[in-house]
């Protein structure tokens, strides 16, 4: 018996999927602790509790987006700063996107961080970090420099993305159009912030990273709209029944 193999991930998919684990990272970061330990876990998406360093977070972020070992080393569990430094494409800040690595410091190179935004306007841009006891944390990349210079490296897309983790606990929905608490739970667990059911300032802001609009926390027509091309409605820039039900029918196939 053979099966047909999973296509291969776009890299807007794997960007998509970066953003996501990071974030659901940080809304579980009392279940991880720090240690620089190799083999890195390689376990399953979004298993808990982990430990592991910053270069560790990295490289399990990557290999459960769908993106090639950013160490070259087929995610073995062996990579750090310095083999991502030698095997990913350095790239100027001027190109970088959301997904892509920040490390900080050059022989010896001395930490890395996960960009949620792209860099191209300064060191505001926002980043996800577990560089010590009590993170993963999402800061300005400002507040993460530890060393110069700082080194921007490309995320690449590697194969088919693994499973998220199991289904979505608040699945499946009622495809009805009513954007109450259990679609909000919904969402936010897609999102990975804490799932109380309040469409609050928290799960806006992580919606317009996850949409790659300006996360401002203002859902407007900008957001609205990206949001109805992703469930594949009329981009009106109006969110009423049509957009919530293309949103309910995208999170009951997690394709959202």
């Amino acid at each position: 018996m053979t099966t047909e193999a999973q296509p291969h991930a776009t890299i807007a998919q794997v960007r998509q999927n970066m953003v996501s684990n990071c974030q659901w990272a940080v809304a579980h970061h009392n279940q991880f602790t720090y240690a620089e330990i190799r083999p890195w876990p390689v376990t399953p998406p979004r298993t808990l509790p982990i430990t592991t360093d910053c270069s560790g977070f990295a490289e399990m972020m990557a290999r459960w987006s769908g993106a090639a070992d950013p160490s070259g080393a087929g995610f073995d569990g062996s990579g750090n700063t310095d083999t991502m430094l030698a095997h990913s494409q350095h790239i100027p800040r001027t190109e970088t996107q959301p997904g892509d690595f920040a490390v900080f410091g050059l022989n010896p190179s001395q930490h890395v961080v996960v960009l949620t935004q792209s860099a191209a306007g300064g060191n505001g841009a926002m980043c996800v970090s577990h560089g010590r006891q009590g993170d993963p944390v999402q800061v300005p990349l400002s507040e993460e420099i530890v060393a110069e210079p700082i080194t921007f490296l490309r995320l690449m897309p590697g194969g088919a993305v693994p499973p998220q983790g199991g289904p979505n606990p608040f699945c499946p929905l009622d495809v009805d159009g009513d954007f109450g608490p259990e679609t909000t739970k919904a969402l936010q667990w897609k999102l990975g912030v804490d799932q109380d059911g309040v469409f609050g300032p928290d799960t806006k802001m992580a919606l317009q990273r996850h949409l790659g609009v300006d996360p401002d926390g203002d859902v407007g027509p900008d957001t609205i709209k990206a949001l109805q091309r992703r469930v594949g409605v009329t981009q009106s820039g109006v969110w009423g029944a049509e957009t919530t039900k293309g949103l309910q029918l995208k999170l009951n196939a997690n394709t959202f």
